[in-house]
């Protein structure tokens, strides 16, 4: 079956609603343009021949094997290295000194591992500024097991490796000439823990943590299945925890027991004291 085949409107229309009422998925406007493109691969994977048999068997889905390749389709996000301006500013100018040593780090929605590793280079590059060695953990989940698979490997092409700087680049990964790829050093893996994560579902068994960075991964979610998400964030954060997330993903209206806080450095959630 070719990726070029044509697609009505109600066979797409009939995969929004499966969306919504199967994953508490709501594609945004503005991300709605490639929403077939990225479901695509999944008609051949599964044998489907339309939207609509998308649809269908994702609301039939018994073993959650579907439910996961098409969260894991609409919602990869950062397959890049560069992380939010805002949030880096406030990270490298508050954040991180404000942290505990051993803190605990959760990146949602880590896609195939650049932006986890991206946020363990800058923790080097405040470590080697500051002298200190706070040890922190660093815990990157997705919901595409393919991808923690990729970023459990830390090994990359080089259309990949772009966005990330050639300083970094030289720092922080090792050349396989012979490969054509770049490995990411064990100084920047060596606190780094991969798993996948469905966000629909109870997560309290990843642990408490001190720090919640959740670029984009809410955009898709319905406001019901967003403020639930965001009940779980606000539970799992230590008194006194930090909340970062895109500006894009509105979640002012669902953030109960989250202090909100303008710094000079910029804008943060955290949990009441």
């Amino acid at each position: 079956m070719s990726f070029a085949v044509s697609h009505n409107i109600e066979d797409y229309e009939s995969l929004l609603v499966a969306l919504q009422n199967v994953l508490g998925v709501v594609v945004p406007d503005a991300q709605r343009s490639c929403l077939v493109e990225r479901v695509e691969p999944l008609l051949l994977k599964y044998q489907l021949d339309s939207l609509a048999s998308l649809a269908k068997s994702l609301q039939s889905d018994q073993t959650g094997d579907i439910r996961s390749a098409v969260l894991g389709a609409i919602s990869q996000r950062h397959s890049g290295w560069a992380l939010n301006p805002g949030m880096l500013k406030v990270l490298r100018d508050y954040v991180f000194e404000q942290l505990p040593e051993d803190a605990r780090i959760w990146i949602v929605g880590c896609g195939q591992g650049q932006l986890a590793y991206a946020l363990a280079m800058e923790i080097s590059e405040y470590e080697n500024r500051s002298g200190k060695s706070k040890n922190f953990q660093l815990f990157a989940t997705d919901s595409s097991l393919d991808d923690i698979k990729q970023a459990e490997a830390a090994t990359y092409r080089a259309q990949q490796l772009s966005g990330l700087s050639e300083e970094y680049k030289k720092l922080y990964t090792a050349e396989n000439p012979q490969e054509g790829s770049w490995t990411v050093k064990d100084r920047v893996r060596k606190n780094m823990h991969f798993s996948q994560c469905d966000l629909t579902e109870d997560f309290q068994s990843i642990g408490a943590m001190d720090l919640i960075i959740c670029p984009e991964v809410l955009v898709y979610y319905s406001n019901g299945v967003k403020a639930g998400i965001l009940k779980q964030f606000s539970t799992l954060l230590k008194t006194g925890g930090i909340f970062l997330t895109g500006s894009n993903q509105a979640v002012t209206p669902f953030t109960d027991g989250l202090e909100y806080v303008e710094h000079p450095a910029g804008v943060f959630y955290r949990q009441r004291c």
